[in-house]
């Protein structure tokens, strides 16, 4: 079974997207990349195979203004560690972008709906929230804060992120680690590029937890036909 996390970059970004494969007993890394745009994003969706697929994005909106219910399940969960999302309608700027490429990976099969049985195989997209998953995954007390502040503390996270994906994972189930995660840098160029990735493994290996565990160790935030955000739990 194959697991794709795409940390999508929003108005123009670039974005991350990596690939895990299931071999029956762990998950392996098989490509990592970042990629310039929505259009490269989608070229990488395969549409001939199944798969699962984390995004770090909006996958359903339905609200002409004001919040979803995930976001606010998101922000009463997770906002006293620093993991609150922000509002998500359908007025905001990158709404439009990030729902026609949601579209145009549905139509290569991918259900956006909940799935009706986990480890099977098939086709589905859902949305994914790697800070709070982080919460959960590594028992942390508040989030790694590798997105803002001075370039050496951003450093200083980022690298401990790496560490806890490369490393602590593998004492899960489904389990994984690997030895070719990208290092960090040391410009702001760099470390976002390196971030761009690592989101996107975390990403995947949320789909994969999902897909393993279900519902039994994984929380759903929202009311689904709106929009709804995965998230594992213990």
């Amino acid at each position: 079974m194959t697991f794709y996390g795409i940390d999508l970059g929003w108005m123009g970004k670039p974005s991350g997207l990596a690939r895990l494969e299931w071999d029956g007993k762990r998950l392996n890394l098989s490509s990592l990349h970042r990629l310039a745009t929505h259009a490269a994003v989608l070229e990488a969706v395969p549409s001939d195979e199944p798969a699962w697929i984390g995004l770090d994005a909006p996958v359903l909106i339905r609200n002409a203004s004001g919040t979803r219910q995930a976001d606010r399940d998101a922000h009463r969960l997770f906002s006293k560690q620093r993991a609150g999302c922000y509002p998500v309608h359908l007025g905001l700027p990158f709404a439009p972008g990030v729902l026609e490429l949601v579209s145009s990976i549905r139509e290569r099969g991918y259900s956006t709906e909940l799935p009706a049985s986990f480890q099977s195989v098939s086709k589905h997209l859902f949305e994914v929230y790697p800070n709070a998953a982080s919460l959960r995954l590594f028992d942390l007390p508040q989030i790694l804060s590798y997105k803002k502040g001075p370039v050496a503390s951003r450093k200083i996270a980022l690298e401990r992120f790496r560490e806890l994906l490369a490393a602590s994972l593998k004492k899960r189930r489904p389990a994984f680690s690997s030895s070719t995660l990208p290092f960090c840098g040391e410009t702001i160029a760099q470390l976002k590029a390196c971030e761009d990735q690592l989101d996107a493994v975390l990403c995947a290996y949320i789909a994969a937890h999902f897909w393993y565990w279900g519902l039994s160790r994984n929380n759903i935030l929202g009311h689904p036909p709106d929009g709804f955000i995965v998230n594992p739990s213990f």
